[in-house]
Formats: C-alpha cells, structure tokens, sequence
C-alpha cells in the first residue's frame, strides 16, 4: 500500500438500492494523486462476492433491423481512476454487484464496503441503502 496514494483516493456518495438477493452499489471515486490508480476489486461482509460492471448499450436485433436503446450489463477487471480526475458509479453506467446477499438490504440500514486499488491499497467506505 502505498500511503501518498490512499489519501489521493476519495470515495463519497455510496448508495445502495433495497434488494434480495443481488444488491448493487453506486458511489463516486476521485483521485487526488498525480497518477492515475486502478479499482480492481470490492468486498462486504453483506454479501458473498462483489464484481465491478458496466451496463452498455446492446443493440438487439429485431427481425433483422439493428434497435438501440436495449441495455445489457458486462462484468470488468478493472477500472482506471485518472489523475486529477474521477469515475461516477451510477444507474446506467459502471456499478458494483453485491451477489449472494447474505440478508436483504433494507432502506435506512448502513453497510460497509472495501475497495482494492492497485496503488493505493484497500479503503473501507459506508454505504447507505436508499429508499426507492
């Protein structure tokens, strides 16, 4: 772990849905640092594992004509947090999948959530589950 880039790494914003099941995560990643780091991996005690994806755009095929607009979801390794910059975790974009909820999530409960970055190491943030 390497302590300059744990404090350049702000996480803030982390929310959950209520869910049963499979719970899903979305929070905002900033990085301080003048290198850029890289999330590539997460873990809770709420849940069996937890895997970094992203929904993407995944242009079904109906009767031969291309539709855009349906979306599907891919598993990633990795994602690069630039210097200076930052990667929202939002509806519709990258999120973290809780899978094998070890109970249900329920609105106003709390649980935490650790990050592995490549350079800086695990950090632990709360995480509020939202009323839908």
């Amino acid at each position: 772990m390497n302590a300059l880039a744990l404090a350049a790494i702000v996480i803030s914003n982390a929310w959950s849905r209520p869910a049963i099941g499979t719970g899903v995560v979305y929070l905002r990643i900033a990085n301080r640092g003048a290198v850029s780091d890289r999330l590539d991996a997460a873990r809770t005690p709420v849940a069996r594992t937890v895997e970094v994806h992203r929904s993407i755009d995944g242009h079904a095929s109906m009767d031969g004509m291309r539709m855009s607009g349906v979306m599907s979801m891919e598993r990633v390794p990795a994602v690069t947090i630039p210097a200076h910059g930052s990667v929202t975790f939002a509806p519709g974009g990258y999120h973290l999948m809780a899978i094998g909820l070890r109970h249900d999530l329920h609105p106003n409960e709390r649980f935490t959530l650790q990050l592995h970055f490549a350079a800086a190491g695990w950090k632990t943030v709360p995480v509020e589950v939202r009323p839908i």
